[in-house]
C-alpha cells in the first residue's frame, strides 16, 4: 500500500488569457538603400531604422509611422526590380557649366534644385559653392564648397552631380527629377512570405510606393489580396493598404473599377509631408499618413474622425478629396480638408470592397481579426476535450453547452465589447448535432459593431420669445 499523501495539480486556462495584442503594429514593405533583402526588421526608433536601412522610400515610411503611432514597425526590404532613374537637367541662368548624373543611382523620388550661390570660371577655381533641395525649392541643404573635380556626391540620396569645366553663375538653378527603385510582384510576394513565416504577427501590411501605372497596381493589388486571403485562411488575420498610381481622377477610377478586396485598402492622391528623416516637403503617398493614423487609433476608430485631430506632418495635398470629390465613392481612402478647421483628414478608410461587404471600412476588418483570433483560441481550448451528451440523443447537454458558451464569450468579451471596439458580442453552441456520430459542435459566434457618424443632419434659425405661446 503507497503512503497516504495530499496531492495538488496546477489548472492552465483557468484566466481566459487572451492572445497578444498586436492592435498598432504596421508591417511594411518597400525599398531602401541599406539593409538585406528579404530579411525581417523590427524598429522601435527612428534612429536605429536609419542605421540599419538608410535612406528610400520603406525608410521615410516608416519612420513616418513610428514618430506618430510610438512602433514598433516590422520591416522586410525588397528586392529592387528596377533601379532609380533620373529626368532631364534644365538650367535656368547663364552659366556655361554642364550637370550631369553619370554614375549615379537614386534611392527615392526627388525633385531636385541645385543652386549655386558663389560662382567660378570653373569647378577647378575653388571658388563655387552652392546649396541642394531635394523637394522642389521648398527647403535646401546646408552651404556647400563644390570641389575642384566638380563632382559631389549628395549624401543619403545615390544622387551624384558632375560638373563640367566651365563657368558657374552666381544664383543659376539646375533642376532634375528623380524615381526611386521599385519592386515587382515577385518581389513584393517573396517579402510579403518573409513577414508571414515570422510568428510576429500585425494588424496591417503596408506595400509601400507608388506603382508606375493602371497595371502595376492592379498587380500589386492582386498579390496582396492573395497573400492576406491566404494567410486569413491559415488563422493569420490582418489588413493590406497600398497606393494607387498618380494619374486623373477619370483614369484611376476606370483603372481599380473592377478590383475587390475585403482586405486590401487602396488609397489615393499624394500629400507634401514633411520627412522625419532629412527635413525636406517631399510629395508622399496618401498612403503613409493614412497608415500612421491607423497605427495610433484604436481598431474600432473610424480613420477619418475629426476629434481625433488633423493628421500630424502634413503641409498641403496635391488632391484634396473636399475639392475634387469622386475618388470616395469609387472606394478609394483618400485625404480631404474640412471647411472650418485647419489641417488635413482622411475622408473614409475604405477597403476596396464590394458595396455590399460587411468591410467597406478598416475598423470593421480590424475588429473582425481581433474577434477571429480571440475565437480561433477559444475553441482551441475545447479541441478533442470531452463532452457530456444525452443518452437519449447524442447532443450536448445543456450545462456542458453553457459552459463552452461562457468561457468563449468571456474572452471574446475582453477583447472587443470591455476595450470598447464593438457594442455586443453572442456565442451559440448548436443544441441540435449528434456529437456521438458526428463529431463535430457547430457554433455562432456575431459581433454588434459600433455605429459610425457620417452626416449630422442640423437645423438653425432665431427664435423670438415674444412669440411664442406662454
Amino acid at each position: 500500500m503507497p503512503i497516504p499523501a495530499a496531492t495538488l495539480s496546477i489548472k492552465d486556462g483557468a484566466l481566459g488569457i487572451v492572445p497578444p495584442n498586436v492592435n498598432g503594429i504596421v508591417a511594411l514593405v518597400g525599398t531602401s538603400s541599406l539593409g538585406t533583402n528579404n530579411l525581417f526588421y523590427s524598429f522601435s526608433d527612428v534612429q536605429t531604422l536609419r542605421e540599419t536601412l538608410g535612406t528610400g522610400p520603406l525608410v521615410e515610411a516608416a519612420a513616418h509611422i513610428l514618430t506618430i503611432s510610438g512602433g514598433p514597425v516590422y520591416c522586410v526590404k525588397a528586392n529592387s526590380s528596377t533601379a532609380g532613374s533620373f529626368g532631364t537637367v534644365t538650367r535656368v541662368g547663364t552659366g556655361a557649366s554642364v550637370l550631369t548624373l553619370t554614375g549615379s543611382v537614386p534611392v527615392d523620388t526627388y525633385d531636385v534644385r541645385v543652386r549655386i550661390v558663389t560662382g567660378g570660371a570653373n569647378p577647378a577655381a575653388g571658388t563655387t559653392t552652392f546649396q541642394v533641395s531635394l523637394d522642389a525649392g521648398r527647403t535646401f541643404g546646408p552651404l556647400t564648397a563644390l570641389p575642384a573635380s566638380g563632382i559631389f556626391a549628395v549624401p543619403n540620396t545615390g544622387i551624384t552631380l558632375n560638373f563640367s569645366a566651365a563657368t558657374l553663375v552666381a544664383l543659376d538653378v539646375y533642376s532634375f527629377t528623380t524615381t526611386g527603385p521599385s519592386y515587382n510582384t515577385t518581389d513584393l510576394n517573396t517579402a510579403v512570405d518573409v513577414l508571414l513565416a515570422d510568428p510576429r504577427e500585425w494588424f496591417l501590411l503596408y506595400a509601400v510606393g507608388v506603382p508606375a501605372d493602371a497595371a502595376a497596381t492592379q498587380g500589386v493589388f492582386a498579390a496582396l489580396d492573395s497573400k492576406l486571403a491566404a494567410a486569413a485562411n491559415a488563422y493569420r488575420y490582418a489588413r493590406g493598404l497600398m497606393q494607387c498610381f498618380t494619374g486623373t481622377d477619370s483614369a484611376i477610377i476606370a483603372a481599380v473599377a473592377s478590383l475587390s478586396s475585403t482586405r486590401v485598402m487602396l488609397a489615393a492622391g499624394l500629400a507634401q509631408l514633411l520627412s522625419v528623416v532629412n527635413g525636406a516637403l517631399n510629395d508622399r503617398p496618401a498612403a503613409t499618413p493614412i497608415a500612421a493614423r491607423a497605427a495610433r487609433v484604436e481598431p474600432s476608430e473610424d480613420l477619418g474622425r475629426v476629434a481625433s485631430g488633423s493628421l500630424p506632418g502634413i503641409t498641403s495635398l496635391l488632391r484634396d478629396e473636399f475639392r475634387t470629390p469622386g475618388l470616395d465613392d469609387a472606394g478609394l481612402a483618400t485625404l480631404t480638408s474640412i471647411v472650418g478647421l485647419s489641417g488635413f483628414f482622411v475622408g473614409n478608410g475604405r477597403i476596396k470592397a464590394a458595396p455590399t461587404s460587411d468591410f467597406q471600412l478598416l475598423q470593421f476588418g480590424r475588429v473582425m481579426d481581433i474577434a477571429s483570433r480571440t475565437v480561433r483560441q477559444g475553441m482551441l481550448r475545447f479541441l478533442n476535450d470531452s463532452v457530456r451528451v444525452s443518452a437519449t440523443t447524442g447532443r450536448i447537454r445543456e450545462e456542458d453547452a453553457k459552459a463552452i458558451e461562457a468561457y468563449i464569450e468571456g474572452q471574446l468579451r475582453a477583447t472587443t465589447t470591455t476595450p470598447g471596439y464593438a457594442s455586443d458580442v453572442s456565442v451559440v453552441v448548436d443544441r441540435t448535432v449528434n456529437i456521438l456520430s458526428t463529431q463535430r459542435l457547430p457554433v455562432r459566434f456575431r459581433i454588434v459593431p459600433l455605429g459610425y457618424v457620417k452626416f449630422i443632419d442640423g437645423e438653425i434659425g432665431f427664435s423670438n420669445p415674444a412669440l411664442t405661446p406662454v
